[in-house]
C-alpha cells in the first residue's frame, strides 16, 4: 500500500513538472493527456501518428503496442480514426526529422505520439548522434508536430537490457531517456514514461517475460507497452472486448505501482 502510495505520489509531481494539462487515473494512478481525450471526443475523425523506430515499427509478427491502442481507442471513440505507424527500426533523430514530411505532415495528425532515442545513442557513426544535437532535434519534432496543429506526446523508451548491450550505449541510452523527461518538461509536453514503469517491475519479469531481446519488447511487453499508452488516453483495459490476451499484462501494470 505504501509503494503504491508513494507511486502516485511520484507521477503526480512528474505531472507538474510537465505542465501538459492532465488528471490522474483513478484505477491505476496515471496521468492522462485531457488534450488528446477531448481532441478524440470532440472531432468527427481523427488520425494518430506512431513516430519513432523499431520500438515503433512492428519488430515481429505478433501483437504490437499500437494494436492494443488501437482497440482501445475504438472502444472509446468509436470507428471514426485511423492509427499510422510511422516507426522505422534504426532511425535516430536525423534520420526521423528527414523524413518528418512524408510520415507525419502528410498525414495531418491530430495526435503524434514521438519515441526516440534508443540509436542515437550508438557510439558508432553515423548513428551517433551528440547530445545537443539530439535535444535540438527532439524538440525541432515537438515544434513541427504543433505547427501541424496536432498534439504531440512524448514517450520513453521501455527499459532494455544492460548486461547485453555495450556500457557506453546502455549510459547513453538512459541519458536519452532523462532528455526525455527534460523536454517534456521544457516544452509543456505530455509525457508517457515507459522506462519509469519498466524499471519498477520485477527484474526477472522483465528480463525473461517481457524482452525478447536486449533492446526489444516480445509480445507481452508490447502488450504493458500498449496499456500504458491507453492509460494516458483514460482507457483500461475493463473497455476493451475480448481483452483475454491483455489481462496478465494489466496485472503487471496493478502490481507495479
Amino acid at each position: 500500500m505504501f509503494l503504491k502510495l508513494l507511486t502516485v505520489v511520484l507521477f503526480a509531481a512528474a505531472v507538474s513538472l510537465v505542465g501538459a494539462e492532465v488528471k490522474m487515473d483513478r484505477d491505476q494512478g496515471f496521468p492522462v493527456c485531457q488534450e488528446a481525450v477531448r481532441r478524440c471526443q470532440d472531432k468527427a475523425y481523427f488520425r494518430v501518428v506512431l513516430f519513432g523506430a523499431s520500438n515503433t515499427e512492428r519488430y515481429m509478427p505478433t501483437v504490437h503496442w499500437g494494436d492494443v491502442l488501437e482497440v482501445g481507442l475504438r472502444a472509446r471513440f468509436g470507428r471514426k480514426f485511423h492509427l499510422i505507424n510511422s516507426g522505422i527500426c534504426g532511425n535516430n533523430t536525423r534520420e526521423a526529422l528527414a523524413r518528418f514530411d512524408r510520415d507525419v505532415a502528410s498525414f495531418r495528425p491530430d495526435i503524434v505520439i514521438i519515441t526516440l532515442g534508443g540509436n542515437d545513442c550508438n557510439p558508432v557513426p553515423p548513428k551517433h548522434v551528440p547530445e545537443k544535437e539530439y535535444i535540438a532535434n527532439m524538440e525541432k519534432i515537438v515544434d513541427l508536430v504543433r505547427g501541424l496543429g496536432a498534439i504531440p506526446i512524448l514517450q520513453t523508451y521501455y527499459k532494455m537490457l544492460p548486461e547485453g548491450m555495450a556500457p557506453e550505449r546502455y549510459q547513453a541510452f538512459c541519458r536519452n531517456m532523462e532528455l526525455v523527461r527534460e523536454i517534456a518538461a521544457r516544452k509543456k509536453v505530455f509525457l508517457i514514461d515507459q522506462f519509469d514503469l519498466f524499471d519498477r517491475l520485477d527484474p526477472a519479469e522483465h528480463r525473461y517475460k517481457l524482452m525478447v531481446n536486449a533492446m526489444h519488447v516480445n509480445e507481452k511487453g508490447n502488450a504493458v507497452i500498449g496499456l500504458r499508452v491507453l492509460a494516458a488516453f483514460g482507457i483500461g483495459v475493463k473497455e476493451i472486448s475480448h481483452r483475454e490476451r491483455l489481462l496478465s499484462p494489466a496485472e503487471l501494470l496493478g502490481t507495479s505501482i
